[in-house]
């Protein structure tokens, strides 16, 4: 009976809905019948021989215009009946971009360097409708340390814009960021950030509040994986910071770009002019360093959230269809009923259950 009327709800709608206040009044003017009609119950004499003591009594003609004062509401309101059909609806999702911003992404071992080819990838979010109106994304960028370029929000266009200027910095003097990649740093950063901004979200103190497991968010992670971690304190670091992933259920998903034969490092100095844009002592320093895909990493990091891997080894692939699959795959799924056009009014209906009820009070009156 329940799950009836719970459907009867979502399938009867009103054309004219203020006229169902006076449903409301035929329901008080019930209750005042009701109350005198226990009144007189209780102060009728006893019953003698002979004597006939109605159960209703005339009351009964007060209650049967009330019920015709309720059906003629009803049918002023105009019911109709909505035909719909039954659908599953996918949630949002948040999606957080991590790229590898190092001297690395800039090698051109795939035509356009790494780095556009990361671009690409991010604006192949919106432009392959894989981001959905209601999803929030975010960026970041990693190097020597970790920048969080656009923190999670509805606005997508606000990360195309700020992806699509993703780029190589003009000069490469006294700017040390693009010669590492702190990896544990970017998780680091990027559970810590998320955990902040839910707990502002939240309205909490930071005593009181604690991290969530949650299934609708995701990382996906640009790099080709060409990094090495310095000590025991950095793997230490980046041990921990995949744990806390785990913890809050947040998958990362590399997408690793580059070819595996890769290319000498030096090759990034190509498009800038030596003693003005870079030292001797630099193109000395990067002398015999070659970079190259690195999956052994990449695989690591998945396997440690529970992510996939994909690679890009050649200009021809993309990862679109990939993405747009995991993406989808961390969208709650919900039951819902879809209306259509098709209509049928009923108000004729309720008339005809009013004049029956008004003749039946005549007759018995």
């Amino acid at each position: 009976m329940a799950e009836w009327f719970a459907s009867a709800r979502q399938n009867v709608e009103f054309a004219n809905p203020e006229y169902l206040v006076f449903v409301l009044l035929a329901a008080a003017f019930f209750l005042f019948g009701m109350v005198i009609w226990v009144i007189k119950l209780s102060m009728r004499p006893i019953r003698t021989h002979g004597s006939s003591y109605p159960l209703i009594g005339h009351v009964k003609f007060w209650f049967l215009t009330v019920f015709v004062l309720a059906t003629a509401s009803l049918a002023a309101a105009r019911p109709f009946f909505v035909y719909g059909g039954s659908s599953f609806k996918r949630g949002d999702v948040d999606v957080i971009a991590a790229v590898d911003g190092s001297s690395s992404m800039w090698v051109k071992d795939l035509g356009p360097s790494r780095l556009d080819v990361v671009v690409r990838e991010i604006l192949n979010l919106q432009g392959q409708d894989i981001l959905r109106v209601g999803d929030r994304s975010g960026l970041y960028v990693f190097g020597g340390t970790t920048i969080r370029k656009v923190h999670l929000s509805t606005n997508a266009e606000r990360l195309m814009d700020v992806a699509g200027k993703l780029k190589p910095p003009e000069t490469l003097t006294g700017d040390a960021f693009p010669w590492d990649s702190d990896v544990a740093s970017a998780f680091e950063n990027i559970y810590q950030s998320v955990d902040n901004q839910d707990r502002f979200q939240a309205g909490e103190d930071e005593d009181d509040w604690k991290p969530v497991r949650r299934s609708d968010r995701l990382v996906l992670l640009f790099t080709d994986g060409d990094y090495y971690l310095a000590d025991a304190e950095q793997a230490k670091r980046l041990d921990v910071a995949l744990a806390e992933f785990q913890r809050r259920g947040l998958a990362v998903y590399p997408i690793g770009i580059g070819t595996r034969t890769g290319m000498p490092l030096t090759e990034v100095l190509r498009d800038y002019d030596p003693g003005r844009d870079y030292d001797a002592s630099l193109a000395e320093e990067l002398e015999g360093q070659h970079t190259r895909l690195n999956m052994d990493s990449l695989s690591y990091i998945a396997q440690r959230t529970g992510g996939k891997v994909f690679t890009i080894d050649s200009i021809g692939l993309s990862a679109s269809t990939f993405i747009h699959d995991i993406v989808d795959s961390h969208r709650n799924i919900s039951f819902q009923l879809i209306p259509s056009d098709d209509k049928q009014e009923v108000w004729q209906y309720v008339v005809m259950a009013g004049i029956f009820l008004f003749l039946i009070g005549v007759l018995f009156y």
